[in-house]
């Protein structure tokens, strides 16, 4: 299995060193490299300057939201797979982001080393 190189997007600090850390902790063998931004403006920038496979995309966050972030990079990058990760558990920004493009959504309360072996395994198909 090729290994992924992942991009995480969210404006909370904290949180996106607990996730760069469970993710390097129990799948270093799956990842190449994880790359952090902290709104949507820079993962968009990023994006333009390196090849990712997966982005865990927040929804808020400032200078431009998740959702909007997620649906332009998935019209540019057609082969990058999104997995939103938020707070919100309504049904409506779920709803929102599955149809931005993200190919799965996790609630950050949620996240646990089989929610992310499933996103990790989630393949660009279409």
């Amino acid at each position: 299995m090729r290994k992924q190189k992942v991009l995480i997007a969210d404006d909370n600090p904290h949180f996106s060193k607990a996730l760069k850390f469970m993710l390097l902790d129990s799948f270093q063998d799956r990842i190449e490299n994880i790359v952090t931004v902290k709104d949507g403006e820079e993962c968009l920038a990023e994006l333009n300057k390196k090849i990712y496979d997966m982005v865990f995309m927040d929804i808020n966050m400032p200078k431009i939201n998740g959702i909007d972030v997620t649906r332009e990079a998935t019209n540019l990058y057609r082969n990058l797979v999104i997995i939103a990760v938020s707070f919100h558990s309504e049904m409506k920004y779920v709803v929102q982001m599955i149809e931005a493009g993200a190919r799965s959504y996790i609630i950050k309360d949620e996240i646990c080393r089989d929610s992310l072996d499933k996103a990790l395994s989630i393949e660009y198909s279409y």
